[in-house]
């Protein structure tokens, strides 16, 4: 939710019913709301209904003083700022109160108008603004978790090179399961991260082991059931990965009982590790290996219906089938051609790319100057701009980009030498990545698919 459109509430509270109504005559404002209670008591429980920005309180109240108060508001609504209005001789406590971090502020009886009304406004709007930064910090950790876990899938792939495609693959099935079911946002990012590292722990298994060219020996395929609890040992660790962690550790667990690591059965498994299953399962059989050809569609989805209810929860078998087989369900994602807009790039580097990237997937088109670009703007996917051109400046243009057409990835080309002075650009110009000259085509190409991979991905989760 974005913090600037919401309405902050202040609470008020004095067991005196004329402060209250003199506290309220006050701090009456279109800015923010306005709620009363005559005690600690009713105070605490108007909190458990709604969220309260700012608490105002008297200190002497019976049953509960107005520290008291604070104190239990401080351990259960810590980002609730805390007033306290007070008399002279009780200014020892209270300053005790503010050095121990309960009170943000106190105001002596009688207060005056304006000074609380300036002191309210300004820390309700450097309240609104904390917010804000922790919201945009949160967004960017997110954004980075995501890149990140996208990235180490890339490495397990390199180790294991059979399965290029699979992790991502898998992936797939497994949101679409997700979300046919409705499931949750934050469940859908765990399943995510999941299945992009539900084969991480391979990272572990030696290489001979994992390229064995033919069916494993009982040494080799005790190596490689190694590697869900490995994949659990490292993913456990990282907090935002903690979740998955649990699916990774599952995704060989059978409905009978029979499976590994840990040999749960049914719902023990938990659901995202029975999805994954599924999901695994078939990509494995679709997918050739140097000792067997892939399976075709109409026999994997027969080798899934022979175990539902044995290797497979049937449930899950019984969706991913009818998603499978539905109009609207999983299928082979088509390669989408992209419209990729080069500004002030020299046309040798050009003539170099284009033989590099693939032309059914992405049409390449240029621009020398920053008229010329915007011009052409219409349509374009991605924008790869230098940062100096003969008409202008880049770094304009791409904020211009951002503002006009926020969905087009943005990526700037420098030199080596400007990068540490360009820090504030990416803030500015919402940039994916910087490329740095010379221009390496098979380098330019990865951050390409990498950019549009992860657009496709923020996007699903509604990170963007």
């Amino acid at each position: 939710m974005d913090i600037d459109k919401q309405r902050p509430t202040i609470l008020l509270v004095d067991d005196e019913e004329m402060v209250l109504n003199a506290l309220h005559r006050v701090l009456a404002s279109s800015e923010w709301g306005l709620m009363t209670a005559l005690s600690g008591a009713k105070a605490l429980e108007v909190m458990a209904r709604q969220p309260i920005a700012l608490i105002v309180t008297d200190q002497r109240m019976p049953e509960m003083s107005g520290l008291e108060l604070l104190s239990e508001v401080k351990r259960l609504y810590p980002e609730t700022v805390r007033i306290v209005l007070t008399g002279y001789a009780e200014m020892d406590v209270v300053v005790k109160a503010i050095n121990q971090g309960e009170v943000y502020r106190f105001f002596t009886k009688p207060w005056n108008n304006a000074e609380l009304i300036e002191t309210v406004s300004e820390v309700l709007e450097r309240r609104r603004e904390s917010l804000n930064q922790v919201s945009s910090f949160t967004d960017q950790l997110s954004r980075a978790n995501l890149e990140t876990v996208m990235a180490l899938a890339e490495a397990i792939e390199l180790k294991d090179h059979y399965t290029k495609g699979h992790c991502s693959r898998v992936r797939d099935y497994s949101l679409q399961m997700a979300q046919a079911l409705n499931l949750s946002k934050t469940f859908c990012r765990d399943l995510v991260y999941a299945s992009l590292l539900h084969d991480c722990g391979k990272i572990g298994v030696s290489e001979v082991t994992l390229n064995v060219d033919g069916p494993l020996n009982d040494d080799q395929y005790r190596e490689v059931q190694r590697h869900p609890v490995l994949g659990f040992e490292m993913t456990s660790k990282i907090d935002y990965l903690r979740p998955a962690s649990i699916i990774i550790r599952q995704h060989h667990e059978r409905w009978d009982g029979t499976g590994y690591p840990d040999r749960i059965k049914a719902q023990e498994i938990s659901l995202g590790g029975r999805i994954v299953a599924v999901a695994d399962s078939f990509d494995a059989m679709t997918s050739s290996r140097p000792y067997r050809r892939a399976l075709d569609f109409k026999t994997a989805v027969q080798e899934l219906l022979d175990n539902r209810g044995t290797q497979f929860d049937g449930e899950i078998v019984d969706l991913f089938v009818s998603l499978l087989e539905g109009d609207t369900g999983i299928a082979v994602r088509a390669d989408i051609r992209r419209r990729l807009l080069m500004v002030g790039v020299d046309h040798e580097k050009i003539s170099k790319l284009k033989n590099s990237l693939p032309a059914a997937r992405y049409e390449l088109i240029t621009a020398e100057s920053l008229d010329e670009a915007r011009a052409r703007l219409d349509g374009v996917d991605m924008v790869i701009c230098a940062r100096q051109l003969s008409d202008g400046d880049g770094v304009g243009f791409l904020i211009d980009c951002r503002r006009l057409s926020p969905q087009i990835i943005r990526i700037m080309l420098i030199e080596r030498q400007d990068l540490d002075a360009l820090a504030e650009t990416v803030n500015q110009a919402g940039l994916y990545a910087f490329m740095i000259r010379p221009l390496r085509p098979a380098e330019v190409m990865a951050m390409i698919e990498n950019a549009f991979e992860w657009r496709r991905m923020a996007r699903t989760l509604n990170f963007d």
